[in-house]
């Protein structure tokens, strides 16, 4: 059943608050009645997007994973598009990614991927911080730590693809288990973002530093060698 726009909006709000408050107080102390008066919004309007507060829990994750899909969709679409295709050379002009090149060549290639991609969620220190406390709740609750597996296994076959399509656009292939360079990728992401918080922690925004991200692409991606 197709959700209404305006319903969508809601949820997207109720969200967006939920994070806020998690961040504050953590996902074990925030109470829907306080998620309700972050957002602007009534008892009677959350119940009728969600049973409980686990069940927006689920939908954040399940928005999350979604739109990491959708990030890595959209470079297959722009790299088809022409728009990330080309690597800067020295002389700042452009090679063409899916060619043989050197070794700075193919970083820069990995460059340009991870600064372009979308990332799932805007980096702020809320979003951060109650990602990490979502985290830390579903390890004390088995049964909903089970229901958030359940919901990123379903995303995790199509991301998978996903990056290997990109890859073999570029002629390259991940030289271990896609899921394990995933989940590589995740880790590092996750300990950046933290360390961003903590050099910022009353920054509206926090940046950031995907080198290790960078490193660890580089270290576990293989590109055509030169003739």
């Amino acid at each position: 059943m197709t959700i209404s726009t305006r319903r969508q909006r809601t949820r997207a709000a109720l969200q967006e608050a939920a994070l806020a408050v998690f961040a504050r107080r953590g996902v074990a102390g925030a109470s829907i009645e306080e998620i309700c008066e972050e957002g602007g919004f009534t008892r009677g309007a959350f119940y009728s997007n969600y049973g409980t507060k686990d069940d927006l829990i689920l939908e954040i994750i399940d928005q999350e994973f979604a739109r990491a899909v959708e990030g890595a969709s959209g470079l297959i679409t722009r790299r088809g598009e022409g728009e990330i295709c080309a690597a800067p050379d020295a002389e700042g002009d452009g090679t063409e990614a899916g060619t043989a090149g050197g070794a700075d060549e193919h970083i820069a290639v990995l460059r340009r991927a991870l600064d372009e991609f979308d990332l799932p969620l805007t980096p702020t220190p809320a979003t951060v911080i109650a990602q990490r406390d979502i985290e830390l709740h579903s390890l004390r609750h088995p049964q909903l730590r089970a229901r958030l597996d359940a919901v990123k296994a379903r995303h995790t076959e199509r991301l998978e693809a996903t990056v290997a399509e990109l890859l073999s656009s570029y002629g390259a292939r991940a030289t271990v288990p896609m899921s394990v360079l995933i989940d590589a990728c995740h880790a590092c992401y996750n300990q950046a973002a933290e360390q961003a918080v903590a050099a910022a922690p009353d920054a509206p925004t926090v940046t950031i530093d995907r080198s290790i991200l960078l490193a660890v692409l580089v270290a576990f991606i293989e590109f055509p060698q030169a003739d």
